[in-house]
């Protein structure tokens, strides 16, 4: 029996996630030996050092991080997070936020990024966040301690992702993308992005059709 340490840095109360985490939690303990680390309130890259600080010590097999916002966790997303086999595997979800989109992206020159619209199956891709992100344990030995630390972009300071995914490309090693399944963020969900994209494009004028036109066929660019 694989056991998975789940991870989840809290700063929002959402009921959605709440009731989800629950089913999840009870649809995977006849499967998986778990655990679990909630911890409140913190600052991100120090409440993800914390708890995998522990999850190292446990000697789980994986670490699996969650946010606090998404919701519609499955068993099947799990299992299919750990049959990618690999280091890191992430589950396909959308951006909370306009142009809503996919939050698995490839990194193109000059650091802009093609979001991976319409990935299929496994695939590479050069940057994610944590919204279900599954971490072997081994992960761990390639990289210097602290393991997540603040990458200071827009503005942000909690960005801990861009900095953990750029250590891991410097070593040769990707993330793979799980886009069998979507998990759902905020209001976001694979049924009804496109109709939020659509809605608010119709508020803009044509370069913002535009784009929703380049997000639709894989080819809009975050620059």
């Amino acid at each position: 029996m694989k056991s998975i340490y789940i991870g989840i840095c809290k700063t929002r109360d959402d009921l959605r996630f709440t009731e989800s985490f629950r089913n999840f939690t009870d649809s995977i303990v006849n499967k998986y030996s778990i655990c679990q680390m909630v911890i409140r309130d913190k600052f991100l890259p120090d409440a993800q050092n914390l708890i995998t600080k522990d999850f190292l010590q446990t000697g789980y097999d994986y670490l699996l991080l969650l946010d606090d916002d998404q919701w519609g966790h499955t068993i099947e997303m799990l299992d299919t997070l750990v049959d990618a086999n690999t280091y890191v595997a992430t589950m396909k979800t959308y951006s909370r936020h306009y142009p809503y989109a996919c939050a698995l992206a490839n990194r193109l020159e000059n650091n802009f990024l093609l979001p991976i619209e319409n990935g299929v199956g496994y695939q590479e891709c050069d940057l994610t966040g944590f919204p279900m992100t599954l971490i072997k344990k081994n992960t761990f030995d390639l990289l210097e301690q602290p393991y997540f630390r603040k990458y200071i972009d827009g503005g942000r300071d909690w960005n801990s992702d861009i900095d953990f995914f750029n250590r891991l490309a410097a070593i040769g090693i990707k993330p793979i993308g799980c886009f069998q399944h979507c998990l759902n963020h905020d209001n976001i969900t694979q049924e009804n992005v496109k109709e939020y994209r659509h809605k608010e494009c119709a508020k803009q004028n044509e370069p913002w059709n535009r784009i929703l036109r380049d997000i639709e066929n894989g080819s809009f660019i975050i620059k």
